[in-house]
């Protein structure tokens, strides 16, 4: 659940340095009695050196892990000696975030290093700097302070834009974002379990919605970057990506999306106006609802379909659309053709005047 790159849609902060205490060619401190779970979770109760002793000498990912998951309401459990499952919870969050990680651990039961599992937090893959916004969190690889400056300016535009434009579907949003923008194509790959060449950025759901951002991407237009943050926004917004595989329409979820961005900025509605005339030209006017979404046109066409609804349903369509993203099952075989009908037709009207 993402939007497509462009022409295809596809360390820690400065004061951390003196946090890097991992006792390189020191003893390490005693281990505490109990599980690696339960000293992780009395360990973050009582500071940074406590929590980086869990650590294997040597590691900084003590570090890493401090950084985010202290004041995260970080909790741990072990459903066996080499998997842990963390959850926490940043400011931006709906709910907890839970990852399930499996564990090497050297000779003192110190971890070592996190396996490379799908769906790893950004957390466990290097240097994170946490930098919170007033509407929600930013976690960032890599990126100088002006940058970073700038994606939290970003995220907060966003937040603010979607909230103000009110999605359907995102009655319990509380106008929060966690994005998370990871080093190189590799590490999004590692949280999003998605190659890096198919999405500019997408909305993850472990537990709860995160917008990751395609470092590929980083160069492109602040236009670009501005409305792709906001069509991901609306998918935090109607918790879309958290719904189960099979209870949404794909021309809902990227059409609102799309719907929503074409609202806040101009330049998209345009872009996606030129993509359906441009279709028009060298396609017969489809007969059914976009279905298959993996090109640019594909979420313009969707966009037009939600537009519709809003068009011929101006008091009906918040809860039409909010069934068609969340429950599927729940929009009847009369609605969906009625939709169809006002999508054929618009198409029809556009390719005769093209």
């Amino acid at each position: 659940m993402g939007r497509r790159p462009p022409r295809g849609r596809l360390r820690l902060s400065a004061w951390l340095g003196g946090l890097l205490l991992t006792l390189v060619g020191c003893a390490a401190a005693p281990l505490p009695e109990g599980t690696l779970a339960d000293r992780l979770s009395s360990s973050l109760r009582a500071g940074h050196t406590a929590f980086v002793n869990n650590f294997a000498a040597g590691s900084a990912a003590g570090n890493e892990w401090f950084a985010v998951l202290n004041g995260a309401a970080a909790t741990f459990r072990q459903p066996d000696p080499k998997t842990l499952v963390v959850s926490a919870m940043v400011p931006g969050d709906r709910r907890p975030a839970t990852w399930t990680l499996r564990l090497e651990l050297d000779a003192t039961g110190r971890i070592q290093t996190v396996a490379p599992t799908p769906d790893r937090p950004i957390w466990a893959l290097g240097p994170v700097d946490v930098t919170t916004t007033t509407h929600g969190t930013l976690l960032s690889s890599g990126l100088d302070a002006s940058a970073r400056g700038e994606w939290a300016e970003r995220l907060d535009r966003a937040a603010t834009a979607v909230a103000r434009t009110a999605p359907s579907g995102e009655d319990a949003w509380q106008g929060g974002l966690v994005v998370e923008v990871p080093a190189n194509g590799s590490d999004f790959q590692a949280i999003t379990n998605e190659l890096p060449n198919t999405a500019s950025a997408l909305t993850a759901c472990t537990g709860t919605p995160r917008v990751v951002v395609n470092p590929l991407v980083l160069d492109q237009p602040d236009e670009w970057l501005d409305s792709t943050l906001v069509h991901e926004a609306v998918h935090v917004a109607t918790d879309s990506a958290c719904v189960p595989a099979g209870r949404s329409f794909p021309w809902a979820v990227e059409g609102l999306a799309e719907s929503v961005t074409a609202r806040v900025h101009p330049v998209t509605a345009a872009e996606n106006r030129a993509l359906v005339k441009a279709y028009l030209r060298d396609h017969p006017v489809p007969q059914s609802l976009p279905s298959d979404l993996t090109a640019l046109t594909d979420y313009a066409l969707a966009q037009l379909a939600v537009d519709q609804v809003r068009a011929h349903l101006p008091d009906a369509a918040d809860d039409l659309l909010d069934r068609a993203v969340h429950a599927s099952g729940s929009v009847s075989a009369t609605e969906l053709r009625q939709v169809t009908r006002w999508y054929v037709s618009a198409l029809q009207k556009i390719a005769a005047t093209r």
